[in-house]
């Protein structure tokens, strides 16, 4: 009996002791590297986003957050007779609402009304002195959109019928997050796109390549362990900047019966498009992932003005509560679609400026 249990008791060892050893192979890489990771997480990115100079100014608005901030947008309404629906933008980290035209005036021909607002702190909303705003989509740009979201229904010409969400970059994350808890909305665009916590996985992986320098040890290490570095460490930067980072994957994932249309540049080096394609698989259909094959990061409509005002107009055209009323002539949209200036961007945007290029290639 006491020989049985002795074998008993080494068998438990030698279970326990591959448990233990990756424990503290853990608490040790959190010791040592979260206090980095955590660093590089709030770079904020060096570039000029893209900003405009408004030729319509549309019928201002302000509305108030749960916390009393006022932000403000404007409402642009569709140049045709009757509406087919309500388009919401969302638009880029450090940008504002002008910055909606090049993406979706065209779609006012096609009787689309659009409602374009800059979150707290951006723009001509009101600063918010708790919170430091990064390029990942937090819960206060989410409560910044339920807000918008919430003003529109109180309209009195509110679309009963729902409103379609398009987001750039931060702004897709953004409206993915909120489209997901939200009934009425009936379909979402995202350009540049992103998921918090896959896009931070990535990154730990591919430093780590850089200085780790056995590759077959890398090969050991289960993906877990760098999903964890990446989560205790954007912990850190919530309690910090006063915020939370929402899970976009679990949102997107949720986004049925939503339709969906992701666009993504095949040569972002930031957000690479092999991110963007295990985002995308984590959503069930209706679904459509487009790659434009020579397009940098945000960069897809200016590499292929007339393919994403077709796409864009036909995606909307499919999912709208109503169908447009009149036909638009295709070249009519091109040239509407590209008079928009490319100078408003002079520097090549990016999420994290010190490392991504040597990371990505």
């Amino acid at each position: 009996m006491a020989g049985l249990s002795s074998l008993l008791l080494i068998l438990a060892i030698l279970a326990l002791t591959p448990a233990v050893v990756m424990g503290g192979f853990l608490l040790y890489c959190i010791w040592a590297y979260c206090p980095v990771i955590r660093r590089i997480f709030e770079e904020r990115p060096m570039f000029l986003p893209l900003k405009l100079t408004p030729e319509d100014v549309g019928e201002p608005s302000e509305f108030r957050t749960p916390e009393g901030l006022t932000l403000r947008g404007s409402y642009f309404k569709a140049r045709t007779d009757s509406r087919v629906g309500v388009l919401v933008f969302c638009h880029e980290f450090l940008s504002d609402r002008w910055s909606y035209a090049p993406y979706l005036d065209h779609l006012r021909d096609r009787g689309f009304d659009v409602f374009s607002f800059d979150f707290r702190s951006h723009g001509a909303s009101d600063v918010d002195p708790s919170y430091d705003p990064l390029q990942y989509a937090s819960d206060h740009e989410v409560d910044d959109l339920k807000a918008a979201l919430a003003h529109l229904r109180k309209r009195p010409d509110r679309d009963l019928a729902g409103y379609g969400l398009f987001g750039v970059s931060r702004g897709g994350g953004t409206a993915i997050l909120v489209a997901a808890d939200e009934p009425d909305v009936w379909g979402v665009v995202t350009d540049g796109a992103f998921p918090t916590r896959g896009t931070m996985t990535a990154y730990i992986v591919r430093w780590a390549e850089i200085f780790v320098r056995a590759k077959w040890f890398l090969r050991l290490v289960p993906r877990f362990i760098f999903s964890t570095l990446g989560d205790v460490a954007r912990a850190g930067t919530e309690r910090n900047r006063n915020c939370s980072y929402p899970s976009v994957e679990r949102a997107v994932a949720s986004l049925a019966p939503r339709a969906w249309l992701q666009i993504h540049g095949g040569r972002d080096v930031y957000i690479g498009p092999d991110i963007a394609r295990e985002f995308f698989a984590l959503a069930s259909e209706p679904k459509e992932l487009w790659i434009v094959p020579d397009a940098k990061h945000n960069r897809s409509r200016e590499t292929e003005p007339e393919a994403y005002a077709r796409r864009l107009g036909e995606f909307v055209d499919r999912n709208a509560p109503r169908r447009p009323l009149v036909e638009v002539e295709e070249e009519a949209v091109s040239s509407a679609f590209g008079r928009f200036e490319d100078s408003a961007r002079p520097v090549e945007a990016g999420l994290i400026a010190n490392v991504a290029s040597p990371v990505t290639g």
